[in-house]
């Protein structure tokens, strides 16, 4: 077979040598990291080479998710030319990228420090204190610089970042809209405002700037996740379907590969088949996508299921037929993320594919998505009963679980939900029990809400609500209703088939797939958005006359009828 990749010849002399980084240049900013990569390598053969090409070739492999080579290309780098400034810009990426941002941040200082004439320095360095959740320093840093560099449209890109993170989206528009004034050919910013116009409720425009994001940067696996985020999200199936061709792409940092030479499904039938479906994400996008695997066990001849560990009990006494296996994480040496699944025989598994994959494929349209409304995972009998006593000791009859942010905090998503403190006008209600089902570390803030407001928020501390997914599942059962965020325990309350509510922040979840304020997997349940001008203090009162009480005055009378 004729090889038809275009040989590169060594360069002799500095002008051949400039050719080669400026054509590997050409395809980097294209994206094509892996063409980039053979310009830049070749590029090493000249004698004369500036340290810069290790950096262009450790960036490559960054887009190639190659995190470990790419590492040890900078080392080698920074020994040989210690005091380039360079070389502190894409270390201080790679940190960005892997989320040490601390360690980011002193060498974008250090960075600043040996190129203080460099806009892009203190870009990075207002990046790096804002994801290190320094936001009122990022702010700072940017409004001294800014007047320096006025037609810089990065920096007012990070500018609107910062204040996205501490006063809210709206506030954050001005200086979104005019980075992509400055510049309209920049894939980041038309991705950004995507996000801008989602959080405002614009969704028409937000899917427009995703699809001007993918035009922007073809070959970058983000601006295809924004289109396929905003396509879902207004219920566009097959663009929605197109895009996520680029689902869990090797430059992705969070992508997760399985390394078994099993044939990847595609939509294949599997009757009489063996399917091996992987893990991804996070546990409460694992527990929502199990909603496809009932379905999948009736079709294929055999589904061997990948999970978290700690939801292996419980997904076997769901999922019965199904083999039920936890993944055990890893590293390609590459660097390329892994998960492996012990006990496994490769050569007997037909297919292969991630969850996300599944659901790209049976889920096609509204009508493809089944209604799961009376749940689907299934706590074992005798921890349901004993939750259904325990439970029967509390003052009321009502009993309602209550979580109110994400296990992951971060900077960026921390104004996703609101503080404890802030759901006291529901927490105010009288004739109810409140349960708290948020896992993690809350003590403190409990015990605060009842030393402060002398109000009680039931916390048994026998169940691990962070671990035991048996235990969650049974306890939720017995609720009559469970509310909170798009996290992981109003998802897994939904599953078990307990009447879940959603109070989201600013704009609906992709998985809405175009309802408004519900969801087609579990569609008689309730999904409220906060609207982007209004604070959370402002918004739960106006949440408690309009929904919440008139739901506790009709439980209350059902109650009293029976």
């Amino acid at each position: 077979m004729a090889n038809n990749i275009k040989e590169i010849r060594s360069p002799k002399t500095l002008k051949q040598y400039e050719k080669l980084i400026k054509a590997g240049k050409n395809h980097y900013e294209k994206s094509n990291f892996a063409e980039a990569l053979r310009y830049f390598s070749k590029a090493l053969d000249f004698k004369g080479y500036h340290p810069n090409t290790l950096i262009l070739m450790a960036r490559c492999l960054f887009g190639l998710g190659m995190k470990n080579k790419a590492i040890n290309l900078l080392e080698h780098a920074l020994e040989q030319s210690a005091e380039n400034p360079a070389i502190c810009e894409s270390l201080g990426s790679a940190c960005l990228s892997m989320e040490f941002t601390e360690l980011a941040v002193k060498f974008f200082t250090l960075y600043c420090q040996l190129a203080p004439s460099e806009p892009i320095g203190y870009n990075n360095l207002a990046t790096a204190l804002r994801e290190n959740g320094q936001i009122d320093e990022s702010i700072q840093l940017l409004q001294e610089v800014l007047p320096i560099y006025s037609e810089n449209a990065y920096l007012w890109n990070s500018l609107g970042a910062a204040v996205s993170f501490r006063d809210g989206y709206p506030a954050a528009l001005p200086f979104y809209e005019e980075a992509f004034r400055l510049d309209p050919k920049i894939a980041l910013f038309a991705s950004n405002l995507c996000l801008v116009y989602a959080n405002l409720g614009q969704l028409e425009k937000a899917w427009e700037f995703a699809k001007e994001t993918v035009k922007l940067a073809p070959n970058a696996a983000y601006s295809h996740r924004a289109l396929a985020h905003s396509s879902y999200t207004i219920g566009k199936f097959d663009d929605g379907f197109d895009a996520l061709a680029w689902h869990n792409h090797p430059s992705d940092p969070g992508a997760v590969f399985m390394p078994y030479q099993i044939d990847k499904w595609q939509g294949q039938d599997l009757k009489d088949k063996t399917i091996l479906i992987g893990a991804e994400q996070g546990i409460g996008d694992e527990i929502l996508m199990s909603s496809l695997y009932p379905a999948l066990i009736r079709e294929a001849g055999h589904v061997i299921i990948g999970c978290d560990k700690r939801l292996v009990p419980l997904f076997q006494n769901s999922f019965k037929g199904a083999t039920v296996l936890p993944y055990i994480t890893g590293q390609h040496d590459a660097g390329y993320n892994v998960r492996l699944y012990d006990g496994i025989e490769p050569e007997k598994i037909d297919y292969m594919c991630l969850y996300t994959e599944l659901m790209r494929y049976k889920w096609r349209s509204l009508d493809d998505i089944p209604d799961m409304t009376g749940g689907f995972l299934i706590p074992p009998k005798d921890k349901t009963a004993y939750w259904k006593e325990k439970l029967s000791s509390l003052p009321h009859k009502i009993n309602i679980g209550i979580c109110w942010r994400s296990g992951l905090q971060q900077a960026k998503r921390n104004m996703f939900y609101a503080d404890l403190i802030e759901w006291l006008p529901i927490l105010k209600t009288k004739d109810v029990n409140f349960i708290n089902v948020q896992y993690g570390e809350s003590a403190d803030e409990i015990k605060h809400l009842s030393d402060t407001h002398g109000i009680t928020l039931h916390n048994f501390e026998e169940l691990d609500l962070k671990d035991d997914f048996e235990g969650t599942a049974a306890l939720m059962k017995n609720l009559d209703l469970v509310m909170g965020p798009g996290s992981s325990p109003v998802i897994q309350a939904a599953a078990t088939g307990t009447e879940a509510w959603w109070v989201l922040y600013n704009t609906t979840g992709w998985w809405n797939f175009g309802i408004k304020n519900g969801n087609p997997i579990f569609p008689t349940y309730n999904m409220t958005i906060k609207p982007a001008t209004l604070k959370w203090t402002e918004f739960m009162p106006l949440f408690v006359k309009e929904k919440f009480s008139p739901w506790v005055l009709k439980k209350l009378d059902e109650l009293q009828k029976k």
